[in-house]
């Protein structure tokens, strides 16, 4: 009988990874879209161990901002300690603390695809974190408008009168 618990737990071992939880990559997600803004939501969950979170995040558009979040809820049965976190491979900054643990991110320049890659451990039963990315393009001024078809017209007015 002894033989057989040992044996199960071996196989337990090896079919949950031992002490590594499961590595999460996830689809393209298409941020939505506003006039020069879009946004996302994201997370996922973990049972006890390490992993390895990649979010990858396309929009169309142009060079633009990155803002966001990620936040783990400590509770009696469950935590997520963070240890490090990239958005397209600059450092974000991480918090963890005694009753959540965070990333948190703001004003990084983009363009294109997004690449969110998080590395942390799960503790207790299931553990979860979720978090949002918002995406900022710069709209010039209707102000900035008026000046160029001003420019545009002295340019005009200039090369007519050269002409004549």
């Amino acid at each position: 009988m002894k033989l057989q618990s040992i044996a199960l737990a071996a196989i337990l071992s090896t079919a949950f990874g031992g002490a590594m939880a499961e590595n999460y990559t996830s689809p393209t997600i298409v941020l939505a879209a506003g006039d020069a803004n879009w946004t996302a939501d994201f997370g996922t969950s973990h049972t006890i161990g390490d992993f390895t979170d990649t979010f990858t995040f396309s929009y169309s558009g142009m060079t633009a901002d990155a803002t966001g979040f990620a936040r783990n809820v400590q509770n009696k049965k469950s935590n997520i300690d963070f240890y490090s976190a990239t958005l397209n491979g600059v450092e974000l900054d991480l918090t963890n603390g005694a009753k959540y643990s965070d990333i948190d991110f703001s004003d990084l320049p983009v363009n294109g695809t997004l690449t969110l890659v998080i590395t942390g451990k799960a503790f207790g039963d299931v553990a979860s974190y979720a978090g949002t990315i918002d995406v900022t393009s710069a709209v010039p001024e209707p102000t900035t408008y008026g000046m160029l078809l001003g420019g545009l017209g002295v340019m005009g007015f200039l090369a007519r009168r050269r002409k004549a």
